[in-house]
């Protein structure tokens, strides 16, 4: 994994804030909405207090719940980026192959054919008109 930055004052303090708000917002609004609850939970409020108020008030006292935050979410996007493009290569681009080869198509023009002298394809010449305005 790649090392996380030093952050700043101000990154910690963003962070605090921005964490809190969105705990409280989604714990302890959403998902209770959501969920048709009929008891509000405290906690989420609470989170908000803490990380809110040493976001403002001290924020070096983040630096360790930053550090873990921060590596948890390289960690869970190192996860993600493996399986996110594992699900696409399966899903996508291993029917296409399949599909291609039973249909005997090959846009690469990769066949060996042993009766040509080269595989060159000769170049198209351009009009000069077309390198006047090229987009």
């Amino acid at each position: 994994m790649h090392k996380i930055p030093e952050p700043s004052n101000k990154d910690l303090r963003s962070f605090g804030l921005l964490t809190g708000i969105i705990a409280a917002v989604l714990f302890g609004l959403f998902f209770p909405w959501l969920l048709e609850s009929e008891t509000w939970p405290r906690w989420p409020w609470i989170v908000l207090g803490v990380l809110g108020g040493f976001g403002l008030l001290l924020p070096v006292v983040l630096k360790p719940v930053y550090y873990v935050w921060m590596y948890l979410g390289a960690g869970l996007g190192w996860v993600n980026t493996r399986i996110i493009l594992g699900v696409i290569f399966y899903l996508l681009f291993t029917p296409i192959a399949l599909v291609m080869w039973l249909l005997r198509k090959d846009p690469m023009r990769r066949r060996l054919d042993a009766g040509s002298s080269s595989y060159r394809l000769p170049s198209q010449k351009s009009e000069v008109k077309r390198m006047e305005n090229p987009f």
